[in-house]
């Protein structure tokens, strides 16, 4: 066939209108798709950040701020001089609690929403292990708090649960899922250790419990809970920023100076150099852990140890420890009137002391009471009284230090930095109150800081 001038337009035209409708296919495509939005996400991959939002719960801001109003820190600058007066407002605790529940426990929800579709039930459990340690957390704080309705998109106004059905919820939820992960440590990449899953979950159980003074179910569960050397850790095994400790992180990397020791309660505990209440004996030289926790330099007579001890910038952080499992073991039996086997486990932690740290023989029952190396009233008061000391010190930076204070009745005698009362909880953040109409007057009463928590009274 001739080709013409016509045969030629007509085929650029045919060209161009198919190229327009691909075009016009493409752009309605992207217009209905946006590429820089995830349509789905592996939970086995989400898990992970659920548990850095755990770690900046257990070891980040809500820790300091517990940390001062427990006698382990002073604040030293800015805000966090004005803590250490025990003066702060609703404000201050927004960041953390967008921690707990959007980074935290929401994505604990969605996570084990997904595990189930896929009947993963080791993911399932460890997902749960995770929100119960979250929530077990935060009642312990602030009491009464969203649970059964929150981080519900359907719940524009979440209801405040009474803080024993959170406490309820996190045991049924423990244990549930206990025999699911038996024998496993997997998901697990924001943490370190040779732990077991299910250990962890008796030891959090054991936890909640002790905080009812539920002390047989607590020895219980005590009992399968962390055992020696399975430690669970925050892994800071990385040596660059963002992996680091994030104590030492915070006291050396982005706010020097507002954070120390000094005047802090424990010193005078640890310090041989404090006559009158270092904690030294004929069966106890706290020498090196004086020296593991505190650096005395230049600028401060006392700081946290940032160089070689426990917040280096490489040094794992205790989450959930043989430690803890076996204070609340000593706790629940001198409870339970048997200071016989409350003893055992009170030296079985100061064997560990000892491998660590230098001198810690064991004691026997007879260094305890009216007139004796450990006085006391009676013997049984100067037992409890020693594990529980024991358990303060064990748990430095911890925020279960300040629970129990709380929850004894400041049964060690930690003395407040001004006034006479410690703090008893956390304000509800403002940005709760501002809204969910259910926070309304969440921090009412002249002096709310102050206020015992139900289960604590």
């Amino acid at each position: 066939m001739k080709k013409t001038i016509f045969n030629y337009i007509t085929l650029s035209a045919v060209v161009l209108s198919l190229g327009l409708t691909s075009c016009e296919k493409d752009i309605n495509e992207v217009n209905r798709i946006n590429p820089n939005q995830f349509s789905d996400s592996d939970p086995t991959l989400m898990i992970t950040g659920a548990q850095m939002a755990n770690v900046l719960v257990q070891e980040g801001e809500m820790a300091r701020i517990a940390g001062i109003f427990s006698g382990y820190f002073s604040g030293s600058d800015r805000q966090y001089v004005s803590l250490s007066q025990y003066i702060c407002n609703a404000g201050d605790f927004d960041n953390v609690w967008g921690t707990v529940y959007s980074e935290g426990i929401g994505q604990c929800r969605l996570i084990k929403s997904k595990a189930e579709k896929a009947n993963n039930k080791v993911l399932y459990g460890v997902a749960s292990i995770t929100e119960a340690h979250l929530l077990l957390t935060a009642a312990s704080v602030w009491g009464d708090i969203p649970n059964t309705e929150a981080c519900d998109d359907s719940k524009e106004n979440p209801k405040f649960d009474d803080m024993n059905s959170v406490y309820q919820y996190c045991i049924d939820l423990l244990t549930k899922v206990e025999s699911d992960v038996v024998g496993k440590n997997s998901y697990s990449k924001a943490y370190a250790g040779t732990f077991d899953w299910s250990e962890v979950a008796n030891t959090l159980l054991a936890r909640a419990y002790l905080h009812k003074k539920d002390y047989t179910n607590a020895k219980a569960a005590a009992l399968k809970g962390i055992s020696a050397g399975n430690d669970l850790y925050a892994d800071h095994s990385q040596a660059s920023p963002g992996a680091w400790n994030l104590y030492y992180d915070f006291l050396d990397w982005n706010r020097p100076g507002y954070m120390s020791c000094v005047g802090a309660h424990i010193v005078g505990l640890l310090d041989t150099a404090s006559k009158t209440t270092c904690r030294n004996n004929a069966k106890t030289d706290e020498t090196g852990r004086f020296g593991y926790y505190f650096v005395k330099d230049y600028y401060t007579s006392c700081d946290p140890n940032l160089v070689d001890g426990i917040f280096a910038t490489t040094q794992n952080f205790a989450l959930v420890t043989y430690a803890e499992t076996q204070l609340i073991l000593a706790e629940c039996e001198s409870r339970l009137n048997n200071d016989a086997q409350a003893l055992v486990h009170l030296n079985n932690v100061r064997a560990e002391l000892n491998t660590k740290y230098g001198t810690y023989s064991d004691y026997v029952l007879s260094d305890f009471g009216p007139g004796q190396m450990l006085a006391g009233a009676t013997q049984s008061e100067a037992l409890l009284k020693e594990i529980m000391m024991e358990k303060y010190v064990s748990m430095y930076g911890q925020i279960e230090g300040w629970t129990d204070i709380r929850r004894t009745n400041n049964l060690i005698g930690v003395p407040a930095n001004t006034g006479s009362d410690l703090p008893q909880r956390f304000l509800i953040p403002q940005s709760e109150i501002n809204a969910n109409s259910n926070a309304k007057g969440a921090n009412s009463g002249s002096k709310p800081l102050m206020q015992k928590l139900p289960m604590f009274q």
